[in-house]
């Protein structure tokens, strides 16, 4: 396998993300619904199960400012992770170029195409279109120079039944496969 090296600086250096993103819906104090496309998220705890997601939370350069969806989160504690098929890539596209920070008007639900549905424990939305929705509760926060590393307790979690019966796979077609 043939690679090269590139380092912190270079014109060339790019850090690896070789998996899906997720939706990440939340609601402010008010009531306000935002949704937030977000690339670095994972299982970080086995028992109990927890989940980390970073979020975007100060200004640093024209790409990284305060999502809103991090406010609602510190205003609310709750958030859901929506694990969408490949087919949203328009949608995740969308929800993560629109932001509620700079349009506070905007309505990320109509302008992706995408449907509220209401969660079993938490006071953030469903999105219906995703095949898995998992409900979190905040656990603990890592300040980080641009994101917080946000950890949640799952509280329910909602599946597909094509998923959880094996027909249907969340299969990334732009993953690379290292051969």
């Amino acid at each position: 396998m043939d690679k090269r090296i590139s380092f912190p600086g270079d014109a060339d250096f790019s850090p690896f993300y070789p998996g899906s993103v997720v939706l990440i819906t939340a609601v402010d104090s008010a009531g306000k619904v935002d949704i937030c496309t977000v690339g670095a998220w994972a299982l970080v705890n086995g028992v109990p199960n927890m989940f980390g997601i970073a979020m975007c939370a100060r200004p640093s350069g024209e790409s990284f400012w305060k999502r809103y969806t991090t406010t609602c989160i510190e205003q609310t504690g709750e958030f859901v992770i929506n694990i969408p098929h490949a087919g949203l890539a328009e949608a995740w596209d969308i929800c993560g170029s629109v932001s509620l920070t700079r349009q506070p008007d905007a309505d990320k639900f109509a302008l992706a195409g995408l449907t509220p549905a209401p969660a079993a424990k938490v006071k953030a939305p469903l999105i219906v279109e995703c095949p898995v929705n998992i409900e979190c509760r905040v656990h603990s926060k890592l300040e980080l120079p641009t994101h917080d590393w946000i950890v949640g307790e799952p509280l329910a979690c909602h599946t597909a039944a094509d998923v959880l019966d094996g027909k249907t796979k969340l299969a990334w077609e732009n993953v690379a496969v290292l051969k």
